[in-house]
Formats: C-alpha cells, structure tokens, sequence
C-alpha cells in the first residue's frame, strides 16, 4: 500500500529550507515525521541542516550536467542514471503517495525516478525564474508551485516553522545583541552582513574594508555589525575582522557561520546580503529593508529577479557584485537606515500560507 512522501531537495539551504518548511505543513495536519523521507546528496550544509531534524534520509550523488566537455559530460549523464536507478529501488520499496522535487539536480532524479514506477510528481519552485532541472521535472509534474507569483501578497516562498514562530521585538532584539557579547543599551543599529553558507568574498572584502576606514575615522559606536563569513571565506576574513574588534575602533562580531541567522535578520535595522529566494522570503517577511548584491551568473539570472522584486517593494537597494566596494555600500547603507521602523507588524502572508498550501494539496490529492 503507498504511504508517505519522498522530498527530492539537496545542495544548497536555499533548495532544502523550503521543503522542510512544507514537511513541517505536513506534520501540522497529523502526517509523522518517519513518512517524510528527504533524498539529499552528501554536502556538509546537509549534514548542519538535518542534523536536528526528525526526518529519514536517502544520500545520492547527482552531479549538474553542465558544461560542453564530452568528458565531463559523460560523468555527469551516467552519474545521474546510476543515481536515478538507485532512487527507483528506493521508490519501489517506499511505494509513496507523492514525489516533491525542490530544484538542483536532485529534482531531475527525483522526477525520473518516480514517472518510471508512475508515481505522481509535485515540483516547488521557489526562484523568480524557474531552474534548468526544475523545468525537467515540471514537464513530468501533476502540479508545479511557483513562487514570486503573488504580487504584492508575499513572495510565496514557503519558510520554516522556526522562522513563522519568531516574533522580533525590543526585548528580543536586546537579547541577540547580548548573545554578541555588547550592552544593548549601548547599540542603537544592528547590521547584519553575510553571503551565504559558504560566503561572498565580495562582500567580506568590501565590508571589511569599509570597517577599516571607520575604525581609521573615529567609527560608528552605535552601530554593530553582525558578519557571516561564510564556512569558505572564514579563513580569509576572520583574522581582519578580530583585528577590528579588538582595537576598538568600531563594534564588529564576525563567524563562520550561524545555525539561527533568521534570528539576526529578523532584530536588524539593515541586512547586506545575497539575493538567494529564501533570504528575500525571510527579509520580506520581517519587514527588514536590505543591501542585495546579487549572484553574478546565478541561473537564468534568479538573484537578480528575486533582489528586483524586495527592490520594487520599497525593501532594498540592488547593488550589482562588480560595484560593491567599500564607498558603495556605505552609501547604500546610509540610504537604508532609518527607512522601516524597527519591527513592524506583518501579517501572515503567503510566505506563512504557501507552505500550508503545498501541504493541504498533497494531502487533499496524494495519501494513504
């Protein structure tokens, strides 16, 4: 008899967040958390993220196929079939109601996977512009979401429970400064600054620099800045970044990476970031204006639609990665601070809808 859902989402936070968001849609309306099996690839973001997490995994590797090397090509194609035959063993022997597929390559997987023992495929898409594997596997989906479709409603991606639940105010916002090690009372503006998990080193060199030369002119004691240095560039920067904080001259804390970042944007006054889907959800849902320097080549060019869109609500600056340097985004800064009030009150939009929905239509058309 069929039972359960299989979720095909790997590689990235920005592919695998969503889905655990609508997992937890799921559980909400009674589904146990053994009947959601994740098939992830073997990232060390993978291990992070599920690591607190109640759901059983399939690891398989699938490789991109991209690129014009006959041989590399040829790795890519048979790694995928090795793989997508391993996942139909597996899909065989779950025998699940649904197969939902979140983007990467592991959502082609995941669709081939599942048409070839007939079992119906969901795809999420949670970029403005709809990924090479996500369009693959829509062609073979019962129904396909998308996000950034819902005008001036939210950005319909779905985010996390943990994020939905997190209500920023004074009293929070004094105790994550206190987690960084400063007086509250003594820290009038949050600048939270990052380039994803594994870093921007882009960005940590212009906000680096730009630190040096605040510290070099007396600095901002009011402010604090919050940096992510990403697992990759942490090496790099932190050395710079401990120097500034020891010195004085500015408030600075800087890490490799931090498990509750949505925490942090949530109590800031202004974010400087990439422009990855969830990133946009969770500063559009907060109401947390934001410095977005795109992804230079990103697919279909998906950072730079998302950061147009948080930008076309009155949310954002877009500051293209080849002119963000250290003047350039002090400007950008000065233009931002001040711009929202500190925690406005949102509504639940589609952000907090869109993962209930995906939830009630596998429920409603998919269970056993």
């Amino acid at each position: 008899m069929a039972k359960g859902y299989v979720f095909a989402a790997a590689g990235t936070a920005g592919h695998i967040y969503p889905a655990v968001a609508v997992a937890q849609a799921l559980t909400e309306r009674g589904v146990d958390p053994s009947a959601v099996t994740f098939v992830t690839s073997r990232r060390r973001v993978e291990q992070e993220i599920f690591s607190g997490l109640p759901y059983p995994r399939l690891d398989l590797e699938a490789a991109g196929v991209a690129g014009r090397n006959p041989a590399r090509l040829g790795l890519a194609l048979w790694r995928l079939g090795l793989s997508t035959l391993r996942l139909r063993s597996k899909l065989a022997e779950l025998r699940p109601v649904a197969v939902v597929v979140f983007g990467g390559y592991i959502s082609v997987v995941g669709a081939l996977a599942a048409r070839s023992l007939r079992l119906p495929v969901v795809v999420v898409e949670t970029n403005s512009v709809m990924g090479r594997a996500n369009r693959i596997a829509s062609r073979l989906a019962a129904r396909t979401f998308r996000a950034f479709e819902h005008g001036a409603t939210g950005s319909g991606v779905p985010l996390r429970a943990p994020v939905l639940s997190f209500k920023p105010g004074p009293a929070t916002r004094d105790e994550v400064v206190a987690s960084l090690g400063f007086d509250p009372n003594g820290v009038a503006r949050l600048v939270s600054i990052f380039g994803g998990s594994l870093g921007s080193r882009r960005i940590n060199e212009a906000a680096l620099r730009m630190l040096e030369e605040d510290a070099a002119s007396g600095g901002d004691q009011g402010t604090l800045y919050f940096v992510v240095l990403g697992r990759r560039d942490e090496e790099e920067f932190a050395p710079g970044m401990a120097r500034l904080a020891a010195e004085g001259g500015v408030k600075v804390v800087a890490r490799g990476y931090e498990e509750r970042l949505f925490e942090y944007v949530a109590c800031s006054d202004v974010v400087v970031c990439r422009a990855g889907s969830n990133t946009v959800a969770e500063l559009d849902h907060f109401g947390v204006p934001a410095v977005l320097v795109p992804l230079p080549g990103s697919p279909g060019g998906h950072q730079e639609k998302n950061a147009e869109w948080l930008a076309s609500r009155g949310a954002g600056v877009v500051l293209a990665d080849a002119d963000c340097n250290p003047a350039s985004l002090r400007r950008a800064l000065e233009e931002l601070v001040g711009k929202a009030p500190a925690f406005p009150a949102r509504a639940a939009g589609t952000e907090a809808d869109s993962a209930a929905q995906i939830a009630a239509f596998l429920g409603d058309n998919f269970s056993g």
